[in-house]
């Protein structure tokens, strides 16, 4: 558990960038062709065969070296036409804003 861990705090930064990059660039609506290019991006760097199954909807399969249990991670990716008036260092600036409830 403790190695899970420390594996887990040596990617915390990359993945704070991650994060920022899709928040200081939201699109809205179904068709989000720079986020979807960013994150099936980061699914290839990372060893994945993502599939683009609809607009802007990602499938990445993985599978274990051993039989066990299934489950799903989902996450939206598209933002609101909403001006962000944050004083975040990574908000965004084009008109729109991942401001939905599950963000």
């Amino acid at each position: 558990m403790k190695e899970i861990l420390e594996s887990a705090k040596l990617l915390k930064n990359e993945i704070i960038r991650f994060r920022r990059t899709i928040h200081e660039n939201p699109e809205v609506g179904d068709h989000l062709p720079e986020t979807t290019k960013f994150v099936m991006g980061k699914l290839r760097e990372f060893g994945y065969d993502p599939k683009e199954i609809c607009d802007s909807g990602i499938v990445a399969t993985i599978k274990g070296e051993k039989p066990g249990k299934t489950f799903l991670l989902r996450a939206d990716m598209d933002s609101l036409p909403v001006s962000e008036e944050s004083s975040c260092e990574f908000k965004s600036h084009n008109g729109n804003m991942h401001a939905c409830g599950h963000d």
